[in-house]
């Protein structure tokens, strides 16, 4: 729905990486490759990311529950309603 938001953990680099990628690839305003001069995919933005850096643990939560260490969450919001 419009307005929804989307808040994901990751626990390793590579999911953390590949979470960063969808959400800044459905944020942007063309897809196109780069090599093309002119827009031709006519994609809306979806997501409006809400955490410019990942949210980290806090050394409180880390020293009451020790796997929390490694975990980082993004979040962003709907923009379109399909």
């Amino acid at each position: 729905s419009l307005g929804g938001r989307l808040a994901v953990i990751s626990y390793h680099s590579l999911e953390d990486r590949m979470v960063k990628h969808f959400f800044r690839k459905q944020a942007r305003q063309c897809i196109c490759p780069k090599e093309s001069p002119l827009c031709t995919c006519h994609h809306s933005p979806q997501l409006n990311i809400i955490t410019k850096r990942p949210i980290r643990p806090t050394d409180k939560e880390i020293s009451e529950n020790p796997r929390a260490r490694s975990g980082k969450m993004r979040v962003a919001e709907r923009m379109i309603n399909e």
